[in-house]
Parts: C-alpha cells; sequence; structure tokens
C-alpha cells in the first residue's frame, strides 16, 4: 500500500523545479512561492542568505528562566503563573496563563532582573574608568525589569481564578 499522495509535488520542467497543486494539476505560480533566500538558496542580487529563524541568544535564556519562574504549562503550551508573596503584611498572589507574547516579555523582564547585579559589580570592578557609561544601563536593566514585571501582573492577575 503506497502513502496517500500530498497538496503539492516538486518536478522539474525545462531545467527548473516546478510546484505543481495535485488537485488542479496546474503549477503554482511564482508569486506564492517563497523568495530563493527563504528556500535555502541565495537571493538574485547575489547575497548569501539570512541566518535561520530561531530564537535567539537573549530570547533562548529568557525562556530558560520562564521555564524556572512558571509553575507548568497547560495543554495550549502556556505557561501558568501561580505566585505567592508577602507585601506589607499581606498576602498576596499572582495567578495567570500567559500567552507566547506574556511569555517573551516576562522571560526579558526577569533576565533584565538577573544579568542587573553582574552589571553592578562589573561597575565597582571597573572603578572610575567608563563608569558613566556603564551606569546608566546598569541602573535602568533592573527598573525596566521590575516595571515590566509590575505591568504584566496588572495586565494579567485574576484574583477570582486559583491555578
Amino acid at each position: 500500500m503506497d502513502a496517500p499522495r500530498g497538496r503539492y509535488s516538486v518536478i522539474e520542467k525545462d531545467g527548473r523545479l516546478v510546484v505543481i497543486d495535485n488537485g488542479t494539476g496546474a503549477p503554482i505560480p511564482s508569486s506564492l512561492a517563497p523568495p530563493p533566500a527563504a528556500r535555502g538558496g541565495t537571493a538574485s542580487t547575489g547575497t548569501s542568505p539570512v541566518a535561520g529563524a530561531g530564537p535567539g541568544t537573549i530570547d533562548v535564556a529568557a525562556g530558560a528562566l520562564l521555564a524556572v519562574a512558571a509553575k507548568g504549562w497547560d495543554s495550549e503550551g502556556r505557561a501558568i503563573i501561580a505566585w505567592r508573596w508577602e507585601q506589607n503584611e499581606q498576602q498576596k498572589r499572582w495567578d495567570a496563563v500567559l500567552d507566547e507574547r506574556q511569555q517573551r516579555r516576562m522571560g526579558r523582564a526577569l533576565l533584565a532582573l538577573c544579568l542587573a547585579p553582574p552589571a553592578v559589580l562589573l561597575l565597582m570592578v571597573a572603578g572610575g574608568s567608563g563608569i558613566g557609561l556603564l551606569a546608566v544601563p546598569a541602573l535602568l536593566l533592573p527598573l525596566w525589569g521590575a516595571l515590566s514585571l509590575r505591568r504584566l501582573y496588572r495586565e494579567t492577575n485574576d484574583p477570582s481564578r486559583a491555578v
């Protein structure tokens, strides 16, 4: 028994590969085909293709931190946040299910908070040399991370939903 035929097939015609729609038997217009760089070849300008798509170093590190901070994952791959803490002698909690965009924001905010201590340490080691250039990012990094987490908390916290 042979495998079922797919939606498209590729054939060679006049020395070129052509994509054929198996339903109609007609070739797919080249305007619908991906550009040469996306197919792994070179673009018509002769430049090399852009680096492969995928998360960069920052997003990989942010994703790892998110995995540590999340309680788990739901069936759709969304992060479940269930944090509890005490603030001004009041019990606080954050119960949320984050979509992909919110997961990325949270991971980057956590990364900013984790990079703050090494940045401050670098400032201390640098002493007077270049301290003006490093001081602003070293101080703004944790501030941005904390404000981002707070904004995300306000957007997603649903006290009526216990996770």
